[in-house]
């Protein structure tokens, strides 16, 4: 309630730090992120915990935040996040939090 409170005292244009947690398992995956539609950013490899920026419009009603999971030998697995449920899971844990269990591809 608080970050959300924020973002519309602020306006649309302020800039919001919202924390990533990603695990795998098993570990060792790459990450990569998507806002609504624009071009897939690289953010690591699990373990992961980092901080992206945003700005108030990007987190609007009807916007979409997609995650991809990617290891080799495994199949790729995606969460994506609409921007009120980022800021309820900012609200109840401190961070957005996944752990996908990543399955073997067949050979």
């Amino acid at each position: 309630m608080v970050l959300m409170a924020l973002l519309l005292v602020a306006g649309c244009s302020s800039k919001q730090a919202i924390n990533f947690k990603v695990h795998s398992e098993p570990a060792g995956a790459h990450v990569i992120l998507q806002n609504d539609g624009s071009r897939w950013v690289y953010l690591g490899m699990t373990p992961l915990d980092i901080s992206e920026t945003f700005s108030g419009d990007q987190l609007e009603d009807g916007k979409t935040v997609t995650m991809r999971i990617m290891r080799c030998g495994y199949l790729d697995q995606t969460k994506g996040w609409s921007g009120e449920e980022i800021i309820d899971e900012i609200d109840t844990k401190d961070a957005v939090l996944w752990t996908p269990r990543l399955i073997k591809a067949e050979e």
